[in-house]
């Protein structure tokens, strides 16, 4: 069950650097420092960017050290792609229907 707001979701994810980052902790765990330095970015922006994912619900993190470890949360990706996907069936079916009723 999706406990993000499927629009929050999206909003979140219409920002290149956010898709990005989500991208590279779905291949891994990542600090900060490793994200920064795959994206290009600076470390204070690379921070503002997972405060906004770690908000949104999509990443969490867990501190090692002196490091926090980000990852991404795909349960609630997941989640919010079924409610696409369905929206999408849905729409299918309903042109099925009328394609059907015009033959």
């Amino acid at each position: 069950m999706l406990t993000v707001p499927v629009i929050s979701v999206f909003k979140v994810l219409a920002d290149e650097n956010r898709s990005k980052m989500v991208w590279l902790l779905g291949e891994k765990e990542q600090t900060v420092g490793e994200l920064e330095q795959a994206l290009g970015l600076s470390q204070s922006s690379t921070s503002q960017h997972l405060k906004i994912l770690t908000q949104s619900g999509l990443v969490s993190f867990r501190k090692y050290g002196n490091f926090r470890i980000y990852a991404l949360k795909k349960e609630e990706l997941r989640a919010a792609m079924s409610f696409f996907d369905s929206l999408w069936d849905k729409g299918l079916d309903r042109l099925k229907q009328n394609l059907e009723k015009n033959e």
